[in-house]
């Protein structure tokens, strides 16, 4: 169970199509091999039944038919005896003597040993008289058993040099027993033939059946092959041994012998103490059924054969559509929703291909509509909205707040044509909102030619203050390249000016439930748009607040300016401007190296403020 279990566990790394094979063919080629096994088993338990029955009939028979051959050897002696000493029976008995060439020798003993009567043919057996004589008369155990009344037979062929048979048996009168005993010398031919059943085929490797003649003491009388009685030994058939350790009649045995398992069925007979014995070699016996279990395991190839290709092909039907679906989706995961997958069939997988379809159909909506969102709104505030981050209302944040403007735009403008004018714009915003995103920013709003951007707010990065100043940094590096070449009125140079600011906002979607907008709002928002403003009377390009100059330490080279007073503080707010970074050997090393490299001069007139009496602040001189 264990293995079943880890041959699970590891088909859970492949394909369906190969788990498919691997657990339908277990499965069907189990329910095979059980079913063949209960089958065989039941055929060959029959078989075996009829085997063993068949077995103990033949040896029935073969007893009847060797004991109806004894009997009738022994009325034939007894007649001839009956015959030789009634007056004028000679001539009769000799002709059953002739009748009988399987008798070559006969004599009636007396009680004495005296030899009442005696005939023997040499010309048949070949045996001289006098030692047939002296071999009949030798066996006294013989001799005593049938003045007792018992018929005894006796295999001699090792006295006589050739297969014969020796038969005692007593000469009755009137139910009586005579003291005389007829000994005849037998050509054991007429028994043997009694086993013709099986005497044809005793010499073959593949007989099926062994049927012998043996006496209780396990002697060996008669045998289907001719040269096994003339050995006139013992048997060393195992099962002769067993059978005469039983005191039943008849019956069946299972042993080996030779290392093959053998039936032997058994026959006591009434006279003679003999048994007949019928053995039959198991294998042979059951050839059919090995036969069945081969030919039912080739049935069973067969079928797995074929129902592996169907499972192979069927699979087919269910894995090829996954792996197109597999396909499609890492395509769809690239990006690529120009897919469109054909449901060959009307089961659960076509319908999870039709509803594939559906939701690529679905994907590709919501990316073309994130796509174009993202063109309105900043992608990072997109993605929020989308993850359902953002809601209607605000909360206070720490950010840092940046506005940018192009100087004298109106000036440039007046010198394009509209479609000029916006494709200006839109090629100087692309570099500017560029740099923005790549440096984690957050574009609020285009108002006009100026932008509005956050660093920190939906999302903070923890040095909000230090990105926004690089952005500033890499626009004003982008602008000095990408004013190279141009200085016509189609083609003007660009000048901007950035105001950055540090602190606390409100920010948040703001609207109403139809039309949100996600902005910052706040006094840090307006002090950093009235820095901005301040860039062209001081003549620079990046100013700062000083909470953004607090957060951003040594970081960068600065040069403080001139202090403004803001409407609603009530402090002066000290301002910097932004030379380079701290690290950057090629920065300008002051304010005046600075308006050289941006091409700037400051406006500013000695005692005035640049402003008029709507200014909302002044600068402190």
């Amino acid at each position: 169970m264990d293995k079943i279990i880890r041959l699970l566990h590891r088909l859970q790394n492949y394909s369906i199509r190969t788990k498919l094979m691997v657990i339908i063919s277990g499965l069907v080629l189990t329910s095979l091999l059980l079913l063949i096994a209960i089958a065989i088993g039941i055929f060959q338990d029959d078989m075996t039944n009829m085997v063993s029955l068949l077995n103990s009939r033949t040896t029935k028979l073969l007893s009847e038919k060797v004991e109806s051959e004894i009997n009738y050897r022994s009325e034939t002696l007894k007649l001839i005896y009956r015959l030789q000493t009634t007056r004028g029976g000679q001539e009769a008995a000799l002709a059953i003597i002739k009748a009988n060439p399987q008798i070559w020798s006969a004599s009636a003993i007396d009680s004495q040993g005296d030899i009442r009567y005696f005939f023997h043919s040499a010309g048949n057996s070949g045996i001289p008289a006098d030692k047939m004589r002296a071999i009949l008369l030798e066996d006294s155990g013989a001799l005593k058993k049938a003045r007792t009344g018992g018929t005894v037979l006796r295999n001699i062929s090792a006295k006589t040099g050739r297969a014969t048979i020796a038969l005692y048996t007593p000469l009755l009168k009137d139910g009586r027993i005579l003291e005389a005993v007829m000994i005849a010398a037998l050509n054991p031919e007429a028994l043997r033939l009694a086993f013709s059943i099986d005497a044809s085929r005793s010499k073959s490797a593949n007989a099926l059946y062994t049927s012998l003649l043996t006496d209780r003491e396990g002697n060996l009388i008669v045998h289907p092959d001719e040269q096994e009685i003339k050995k006139a030994a013992q048997s060393d058939n195992p099962a002769v041994a067993r059978i005469n350790q039983i005191n039943a009649r008849n019956g069946v045995i299972r042993y080996e012998w030779h290392g093959e398992r053998q039936f032997g069925a058994f026959q006591k007979l009434s006279i003679g103490d003999l048994v007949v014995i019928t053995t039959m070699n198991e294998n042979r016996a059951l050839e059919g059924v090995t036969v069945a279990k081969i030919r039912s395991l080739l049935i069973a190839l067969l079928i797995i054969s074929l129902a592996i290709l169907f499972i192979y092909f069927f699979s087919k039907t269910i894995s090829e559509p996954l792996k197109n679906l597999v396909h499609a989706t890492h395509r769809i995961r690239e990006g690529h929703y120009d897919i469109h997958l054909k449901a060959k069939y009307r089961d659960e997988i076509g319908e999870l291909t039709n509803a594939f379809n559906h939701m690529n159909e679905g994907l590709k909506e919501r990316e073309t509509l994130k796509g174009a969102f993202g063109k309105f709104v900043n992608p990072e505030i997109a993605r929020q909205i989308l993850a359902g981050g953002l809601t209607l209302g605000g909360e206070t944040k720490e950010v840092t707040v940046f506005f940018s403007d192009i100087r004298s735009f109106t000036a440039i403008s007046e010198n394009l044509e509209p479609h000029e004018v916006v494709e200006f714009l839109n090629e100087y915003m692309t570099l500017m909102v560029t740099i923005i995103h790549n440096t984690h920013g957050v574009v609020d709003k285009f108002i006009g030619d100026a932008i509005m951007a956050v660093w920190g707010a939906p999302v903070s990065k923890g040095n909000d203050a230090e990105n926004c100043i690089l952005a500033a940094l890499k626009m004003r590096e982008t602008l000095l390249q990408f004013n190279k070449g141009r200085g016509t009125p189609q083609k003007p140079i660009i000048k901007i000016g950035c105001g950055i600011c540090s602190g606390p906002v409100l920010a948040g979607q703001i609207g109403s439930e139809d039309r949100l907008e996600y902005t910052v709002i706040g006094d840090t928002v307006n002090l950093a748009s009235r820095i901005e403003s301040l860039n062209k009377p001081f003549g620079t390009d990046i100013l700062i607040s000083e909470t953004t100059y607090r957060q951003i330490g040594k970081k960068f080279k600065t040069v403080p300016m001139q202090k403004i007073k803001v409407k609603g503080k009530s402090t002066s707010q000290q301002i910097y401007a932004v030379l380079g970074r701290a690290d950057d050997a090629n920065a300008p090393k002051s304010l005046k190296e600075l308006q050289k490299l941006i091409g700037a001069k400051p406006q500013l007139k000695s005692g005035k403020a640049p402003f008029g009496e709507e200014q909302k602040y002044e600068i402190i001189p």
